[in-house]
């Protein structure tokens, strides 16, 4: 009777613990839901990050001056899709108001909008409106940039001296930069200097890249009051390798204004360390006192570089800085004939100890100067950092855009731009091959066969 009453005591006790232990844990996964609902973490282990909101993006939204709607037209499967997307646009700023319109539920409002196709996106901002058929962020970022924008910048790309053109799609061109400005709202056109009495009025920016041919003495007087009146102007300088330096001209025209670009081809043994040729210079220094590199944390490559430097002092009433420079490593090679024949190597004494400056900026007036406006001038010791083939690589492409949206004083758009998703690669040599093979076919497998041919021999002998 004692035992009855001793085992109901404990199926009792082990029923009520047992309860008690299930209140517990259901109250605790309803209390780790809330949390996870009221304060989501997330983690974003891609590559690029590109379910990560860039930096760009998050200024544009943050910026608003006023209320944006975002009408997704769409079913509710639709909205799910996209949810993520809608959702951090709406946790950047309570001026972004999403709604979901249903066009088989409200045909009319649908129709009202001019939907077409199902998953469009249409933003409204002070009376206007534009419709977005592709729902990723570099559209809508792009696009709430554009509507957004009272005004667009006009960047004029000088033509005439061997400069490779913005339209060009190959890879020597300047297409991607292009695209990249017009994502900005920006507008990019080519003029022929040599063919105007001054710098066009309209011009937010004068970009000179890669000119292999000398300006003539009118077109440096033009750009030189232009300069003086408070001009902005982006000019990249390549090196000189088989011909001689045809720029002397523009050279003394920066020179004037504290930029000293000096001769040599920039070589880079830490290049060929990671695959890529030692004449593409690896630009991982950058000034975080510049507006333009304040955020760069990765690195960029200038093929073909020339050393870029400031005079010091620099011109009164100018301030001047560096941007990027190279590698310790890296040197200004000075033989001309050496690099024509593939053998370089450092002479100390004779060529340029790194590390070395690929890009620098002047800002201020001039002492003769009656502008109203500072002088903005950025000039890189490459132009083919920036073109079709090397824009891709790196932060080549947002340091070549923001040094022009430095140029003009646009700040907000000094930013890191949207990420592209990358195919991943899993490159392996020989002996890791080899490894990977034995472990994986060979060791593991007869380890697991052991292991069961000792357990069967161990049970057989109990």
């Amino acid at each position: 009777m004692n035992n009855q009453k001793e085992l109901n005591k404990r199926s009792l006790s082990f029923g009520v613990n047992s309860v008690f232990i299930a209140v517990v844990v259901v109250a605790l996964v309803g209390l780790l839901n809330f949390l996870g609902h009221e304060y989501p973490k997330k983690a974003d282990l891609t590559k690029n990050k590109i379910h990560t909101f860039s930096d760009q993006s998050v200024k544009v939204v943050q910026g608003l001056k006023s209320e944006m709607t975002a009408s997704f037209f769409g079913d509710i499967g639709s909205r799910e899709k996209y949810r993520p997307i809608f959702d951090n646009y709406k946790k950047l700023s309570n001026k972004f108001k999403f709604e979901l319109v249903d066009p088989n539920k409200e045909p009319t409002r649908a129709k009202t909008a001019g939907i077409k196709k199902m998953e469009t996106l249409v933003l409204g901002y002070e009376g206007k409106s534009v419709k977005i058929e592709e729902i990723t962020e570099e559209k809508i970022t792009n696009e709430i940039i554009k509507i957004t924008r009272d005004t667009r910048s006009t960047v004029c790309a000088i033509q005439g001296h061997g400069e490779n053109s913005f339209t060009d799609t190959s890879a020597n061109g300047f297409a991607a930069a292009k695209k990249g400005f017009e994502d900005q709202s920006y507008i990019v056109k080519e003029f022929t200097l040599s063919q105007e009495t001054k710098v066009p009025a309209d011009c937010s920016a004068v970009v000179i890249m890669g000119a292999s041919k000398a300006l003539f003495p009118a077109e440096i007087k033009m750009l030189s009051d232009y300069l003086i009146e408070g001009g902005r102007m982006v000019v990249a300088m390549d090196a000189t390798i088989t011909a001689a330096d045809q720029t002397k001209e523009l050279k003394s025209l920066l020179h004037d204004w504290g930029v000293e670009v000096k001769s040599g081809l920039i070589i880079d043994p830490v290049s060929k360390m990671l695959g890529v040729d030692a004449s593409v210079p690896i630009i991982a220094q950058f000034n975080k006192e510049n507006a333009m590199v304040k955020d760069f944390n990765g690195q960029c490559y200038f093929p073909f570089s020339r050393p870029i430097d400031l005079t010091n002092p620099a011109p009164e009433g100018l301030k001047s800085a560096w941007i990027g420079k190279t590698t310790p490593k890296a040197w200004g090679e000075q033989n001309m004939a050496a690099i024509a024949k593939g053998q370089v190597q450092y002479d100390p004494g004779v060529d340029l100890q790194g590390p070395l400056s690929t890009a620098v900026s002047v800002s201020g007036k001039r002492k003769d100067s009656k502008a109203s406006k500072e002088t903005r001038l950025v000039v890189f010791g490459s132009s083919q950092f920036a073109n079709n083939q090397y824009s891709r690589f790196g932060g080549n492409i947002d340091l070549f855009l923001n040094s022009v949206s430095w140029a003009i004083e646009d700040e907000s758009m000094i930013t890191i731009r949207t990420k592209e998703a990358e195919a991943g690669s899993v490159e392996l040599s020989q002996n890791q091959g080899l490894a990977i093979f034995w472990i994986c076919v060979i060791i593991i497998p007869l380890a697991i066969a052991v292991f069961g041919i000792l357990v069967w021999v161990r049970r057989k002998k109990l």
